[in-house]
C-alpha cells in the first residue's frame, strides 16, 4: 500500500490538487505505520521470548532504566528508594528491563509535568520487589477491570499490550505484576521476581 500511494503522489501533476494529495498520502502512510507497529506488538505478544535467567542487582538495572526515562520525560520528578542490603533477582534481565521500562513510561506519562514517579526496591524472603508509584490521576474502575488484558489503546503511540506483555514476562520469570496500594495520589504497580533460581 505504501509504495502505491507514494507512486500516486509522485505522478500527481503540480496543480491545486497536489496539496490535497500530499495530505491524503500523509494520512495513509501514518495509518500504515500504525498498522505495522500493531503487527509487531501482537507478534511479540503471541510469541514466547527467550529466557536467559541470571542473578543481577536490581538497583543497577532500575537505575539504568530510570536514566532513560528521565531523558525522555525531563518534566517529571523521580525518586528511587532502595532497601538495605540492595535486593538482587534471579530472572531474565532483558525481560525485566522491558517490564520496568513499560511501568516507568506509564508512570511518567500519568504523572505529567511537575509530577512524581517513586520507585521502591526491596527484598522479601525469596522474592525481590519493585514498586512503581505515580502522582497521576489514578485508574478508573473500568480500567482496573481490564488492566492486564490485551486491548486497543487511545494513548498516542500505544498498542494496548504493554501491561499484558509485562505481566506475561514476569510470570515467565517466576514472578508477577499486580496493582498495589499507591504511596502517592495515582496508580501503583508491584513487580515480584524470584531471588533464587526458579524452575518453570
Amino acid at each position: 500500500i505504501r509504495p502505491t500511494v507514494e507512486e500516486m503522489l509522485a505522478r500527481q501533476p503540480a496543480n491545486s490538487d497536489r496539496v490535497f494529495m500530499e495530505q491524503a498520502v500523509q494520512i495513509v502512510v501514518s495509518e500504515i505505520d500504525t498498522l505495522e507497529r500493531r503487527v509487531r506488538a501482537f507478534s511479540e505478544f503471541a510469541g514466547e521470548p527467550a529466557m536467559h535467567p541470571e542473578r543481577f542487582d536490581l538497583n543497577t538495572l532500575v537505575s539504568e532504566r530510570l536514566a532513560l526515562i528521565k531523558a525522555a520525560h525531563p518534566e517529571v520528578r523521580y525518586e528511587l528508594r532502595v532497601s538495605t542490603p540492595a535486593p538482587s533477582a534471579f530472572a531474565s534481565a532483558d525481560l525485566v528491563k522491558g517490564i520496568v521500562t513499560n511501568l516507568l513510561q506509564n508512570a511518567a506519562e500519568a504523572a505529567g509535568a511537575g509530577g512524581l514517579v517513586l520507585v521502591v526496591l526491596a527484598g522479601h524472603g525469596h522474592e525481590a520487589v519493585i514498586d512503581v508509584h505515580d502522582s497521576g490521576p489514578g485508574l478508573s474502575t473500568d480500567a482496573i477491570a481490564t488492566l492486564f488484558e490485551p486491548s486497543i489503546t487511545f494513548k498516542k503511540g500505544g498498542m494496548g499490550l504493554g501491561l499484558s506483555i509485562a505481566k506475561r514476562n514476569a510470570l515467565l520469570c517466576g514472578g508477577d505484576v499486580v496493582l498495589t496500594q499507591s504511596l502517592l495520589a495515582g496508580a501503583a504497580f508491584r513487580v515480584t521476581l524470584p531471588a533464587e533460581p526458579f524452575t518453570r
